[in-house]
């Protein structure tokens, strides 16, 4: 047999060989298919810096109204609230307290952006320095002068660059000879506070006066099934319910100050009862307490 024809099969198996390699591809060599490109997250927003209120006063903020308003605030998811009270005090007596360094100490300590302030329910009597020296009796001429200063020093030593004063007012008691001097200290208060640009003066009568611009006695209270007593038999400090009645007043007033709007419903807890005072100042050793009326001049 002629070798040529064997030498032709061969040649076209090898070439039919050639031809399946080249059409396969090489192992290793198989491209990945191109999957899309995901896009890149955005940066989780920072949480919103919280802000800073502190609460400065006398038995009304040591006791049931202060407590209730710094729970509340506290509960707010972008408010940090600090507490400083001391019963029985006042600009009167710097001798028994010094407001004006204890004032000092606590704004710096905590750096506010607004800082509410109820004082003065004490301060109608002689004025004193820090030694215990009487300076100014109640009732002289020059009484309202001086005490118009210490109001302007406290105010001035509190104050910051950006921060709010929100001063309350001392409300309406319905105590007839007390209301004589609170009447004169209102007024000077007012008058400090509202000539001030980075201070408000809270008008509170309206909470505790009726249409007839009388003492409120009783009012309805969230969180109470009826009309509840707003005040302690001395006439001055609150009940539970009272308590929690001026704070749900004032606590929308400090929002507005900050800037700031009500959380969501669900997003705020229920501010827990405040007990009772153990002591009330008509009980207290301290001069000029707020409970019992000062004597007349």
């Amino acid at each position: 047999m002629s070798t040529r024809p064997l030498r032709a099969l061969l040649f076209l198996a090898f070439l039919s060989t050639a031809a399946r390699a080249a059409a396969e591809p090489a192992p290793g060599l198989t491209a990945s298919p191109v999957l899309p490109t995901a896009p890149a997250q955005a940066a989780a927003p920072a949480p919103a810096p919280r802000r800073t209120v502190l609460l400065l006063g006398d038995s009304l903020i040591a006791t049931g109204f202060g407590e209730y308003l710094q729970n509340q605030l506290a509960a707010h998811p972008r408010i940090r609230c600090e507490r400083r009270a001391k019963s029985s005090t006042g600009l009167a007596r710097p001798d028994f307290f010094d407001w004006l360094e204890v004032g000092q100490q606590e704004v710096r300590q905590h750096q506010p952006d607004v800082v509410v302030v109820i004082l003065g329910g004490n301060d109608g009597q002689a004025l004193h320095t820090r030694q215990g020296r009487a300076t100014v009796a109640w009732g002289k001429p020059d009484w309202q002068g001086e005490y118009r200063q210490r109001l302007t020093d406290f105010v001035t030593a509190i104050s910051a660059p950006g921060r709010k004063i929100v001063w309350l007012e001392l409300p309406a008691t319905g105590l007839h000879r007390f209301e004589q001097k609170l009447t004169l200290i209102r007024d000077l208060q007012r008058e400090v506070v509202a000539g001030r640009e980075d201070a408000v003066h809270l008008e509170t009568r309206p909470f505790f006066t009726d249409a007839r611009g009388k003492a409120l006695k009783q009012a309805r209270v969230e969180g109470f099934r009826k009309p509840m007593r707003l005040r302690m038999t001395d006439g001055v400090h609150f009940t539970v319910a009272g308590g929690r009645y001026f704070a749900n007043k004032v606590y929308p007033e400090v929002l507005g100050a900050l800037g700031l709007e009500a959380p969501e419903s669900g997003e705020q807890h229920t501010s827990r009862p405040a007990a009772p005072p153990v002591k009330t100042a008509l009980q207290a050793s301290a001069p000029a307490s707020p409970a019992a009326p000062p004597a007349a001049p």
